[in-house]
C-alpha cells in the first residue's frame, strides 16, 4: 500500500493530476504510512467501509497492490469496488494468487524467492514499485501529459522546477532563458501555455487552445 501512495502522491506536482481524482486505501488508514500495522492486513470490514466511503462507479479505476496476491483487506477493497462498477487493475507477485484471479485486468510480477525469506519490501516491493511507476507514467503520455520526453504539465512549485519549465519552455521552442522565463510568467507557470505564446498566441488564446486540446500540448500545437 505505501508503494501505491508513493507512486500516487507524485501524479500532481509531476503531471497536474487533480488530487480528487485520486484516493488512497490502505490497511490501518494514513497512520500505517509511518508505522506498520499488520494486524489491520485481515480487517475486511474496514475494507468495504473505505470503499463505500468513496462509492466508487463506472468509471472509476481500482488499482490493488499486495506482494502475496492474498491479502483479505486488498482483495475484499477489489471485490467491493467491481461490485460496484469499478475497473479493477490487480498486482501481485504470486501468479495465480487469488487476487490476480479475481481482477479484471491481473498483472502478475513473477519475482520468485526473496533474498530475504517472507521479506517482501525487496524484491517483490521493488518490482512493484517500477510496475506501477510504469503504468502511472504510460496513462499520462496517452493523455498528454508529456511532450517530447518533457513533463510539460509539472506544477513549477520551487525554485528547482521553475528553473526546471524555464528549460522546458526554452527547449521546446528555440527561445532565449530570459523570454522563456517572461513567457513563463504571462503563462502562470504553465509550460504548456508559454509553448504557445512564444509560437504566437496571447495568453488567453493559449489557454483556449490548450483547453480545446484537453490540454495536450502536442494536438494544441498540432506538431
Amino acid at each position: 500500500g505505501r508503494i501505491a501512495v508513493q507512486d500516487g502522491v507524485e501524479l500532481w506536482p509531476t503531471f497536474s493530476w487533480p488530487p480528487e481524482r485520486l484516493a488512497f486505501l490502505l490497511a490501518g488508514g494514513e497512520g500505517a504510512l509511518l508505522r506498520a500495522a499488520e494486524g489491520a492486513e485481515d480487517d475486511v470490514e474496514a475494507a468495504r467501509r473505505q470503499i463505500a466511503a468513496l462509492a466508487p462507479e463506472p468509471p472509476d479505476v481500482h488499482i490493488a497492490v499486495a506482494a502475496s496476491g492474498s491479502t483479505p483487506f486488498v482483495r475484499e477493497a477489489q471485490a467491493e469496488a467491481r461490485r460496484r462498477g469499478a475497473l479493477t487493475i490487480a498486482f501481485a507477485c504470486n501468479p495465480g494468487s487469488p487476487l490476480l484471479e479475481e481482477a479484471e485486468l491481473p498483472v502478475p510480477l513473477a519475482t520468485g524467492p526473496e533474498f530475504l525469506a517472507g521479506s517482501t519490501r525487496m524484491t517483490a516491493g521493488t518490482a512493484q514499485k517500477i510496475a506501477l511507476n510504469l503504468l502511472s507514467t504510460r496513462i499520462m503520455i496517452a493523455l498528454g501529459r508529456v511532450y517530447q520526453g518533457r513533463m510539460v504539465a509539472l506544477v513549477p512549485a520551487n525554485a528547482k522546477l521553475r528553473e526546471r519549465a524555464r528549460r522546458m519552455v526554452a527547449e521546446l521552442t528555440g527561445a532565449p532563458p530570459e523570454a522563456a522565463g517572461k513567457a513563463l510568467e504571462r503563462a502562470g507557470g504553465d509550460v504548456r501555455r508559454a509553448v504557445l505564446i512564444l509560437d504566437g498566441l496571447s495568453p488567453e488564446e493559449a489557454a483556449q487552445r490548450l483547453a480545446a486540446a484537453e490540454g495536450d500540448l502536442r494536438r494544441a500545437r498540432g506538431r
